[in-house]
C-alpha cells in the first residue's frame, strides 16, 4: 500500500499547495479540503445502496444470509455490518461505510441466484475481509479529492456543451472568466485521471488481500475461486459499473475497455491462480 498512498499523497498535495500558489487563502483551502472529506464520508453508504437499489434485510428476512454473517463476524472478531438486497441481476456484492462499526454489505440478487451456499460464503467472508482491514474507510478517504475533482470537471464540460452563451455574456470578461473555468476544469479533470492510477492500483492490492483472508478464515480457498470463476463465466458483469463515484469494495468489477492500469480489480484468472495455485 505504501507505494500507490504515497503517490496519492503527492497528487493531492499538489492540488493543494497549487491553489495556494494562485492565491486562494489557506483557511479556505482546508475548509474546502475539511468539507470534501465530510460529505464523502457521511454519504457513500447512502449513495451506495441508492445506486443499487438496496435495501436493508432483517434476521427474519434473511436468516441464512444472517447467519452466515455471524458466523464470519466471530471468526474474525469485527462487528456485524448490515445486511442489504439489491435487486440486480448482475452476480456482485459490495462493502461500503465509515468504519468496522458502520458498514454495510449489499449482495445482489443475481449473485444469490448464481452461487450455492458454500460459495456465497466465500464471498461474504471476502467482504468481511475488507471490513477487518479497514479497506472501506481507507479507500473513501483517498479516493474523496479524485471523485471531487472529477465531479468538478464534468460539471465545466457540462456547462460548455449546454449553455455556451453563458462564456459570450458580458464580452470580453465573461469570455475570458469562462475560457479560465474551463481550463480549470481540464486541469481537474487530468489531475483526477492522475489520482486515479494509484486508486486503481491500491484497490486491487486491497481485492488480493481480500480474498487471502477470506481463504485463510475458511481454510477452503477452492470455494472463492470457485465462485469466481461463477461469475466470470458468461456476460452477466454490465459495462456500467453501479459504484461510479463511489468507494464501494465490489467482489467483481465491471467490464472495462480502459487498460490495467484503470482496473479497479486484478484479472480473474489472477486471482485465482494466487488462491489456488
Amino acid at each position: 500500500m505504501l507505494v500507490p498512498m504515497s503517490l496519492l499523497a503527492a497528487v493531492y498535495g499538489a492540488v493543494l499547495a497549487g491553489l495556494v500558489l494562485v492565491g486562494v487563502p489557506v483557511l479556505w483551502v482546508v475548509l474546502g479540503a475539511a468539507a470534501i472529506l465530510l460529505v464523502q464520508w457521511l454519504s457513500t453508504e447512502l449513495l451506495a445502496r441508492r445506486m443499487t437499489k438496496a435495501r436493508f434485510v432483517t434476521a427474519d428476512e434473511e436468516p441464512e444470509l444472517h447467519a452466515v454473517l455471524d458466523r464470519l463476524c466471530a471468526l474474525s472478531d469485527v462487528p456485524k455490518p448490515r445486511l442489504a438486497i439489491s435487486p440486480s441481476p448482475a452476480p456482485n456484492a459490495y462493502t461500503v461505510g465509515r468504519s468496522r462499526r458502520s458498514a454495510t454489505i449489499i449482495v445482489t440478487t443475481g449473485l444469490r441466484a448464481r452461487l450455492d451456499p458454500d460459495e456465497l460464503t466465500a464471498v461474504l467472508a471476502h467482504e468481511i475481509a475488507h471490513i477487518r482491514h479497514s479497506d472501506v474507510a481507507v479507500m473513501t478517504v483517498a479516493s474523496s479529492f479524485a471523485i471531487a475533482l472529477a465531479a468538478f470537471a464534468k460539471g465545466t464540460g457540462r456547462v460548455a456543451v449546454e449553455a455556451p452563451g453563458l462564456l459570450l455574456e458580458e464580452f470580453p470578461y465573461g469570455l475570458l472568466i469562462g475560457l479560465a473555468v474551463l481550463a480549470g476544469g481540464g486541469l481537474a479533470g487530468l489531475v483526477s485521471f492522475l489520482a486515479h492510477l494509484p486508486l486503481r492500483w491500491l484497490g486491487r492490492a486491497r481485492e488480493l488481500a481480500a480474498d487471502r483472508a477470506a481463504a485463510d478464515l475458511l481454510g477452503q480457498p477452492g470455494l472463492l475461486a470457485s465462485a469466481l470463476l461463477k461469475v466470470h463465466e458468461d456476460e452477466g458483469i454490465p459495462l456500467q459499473d453501479l459504484r461510479r463515484g463511489v468507494p464501494a469494495l465490489g467482489l467483481v468489477a465491471s467490464r472495462t475497455r480502459k487498460g490495467r492500469l484503470m482496473a479497479t480489480h486484478p484479472h480473474v484468472h489472477v486471482r485465482v491462480r494466487r488462491l489456488v495455485g
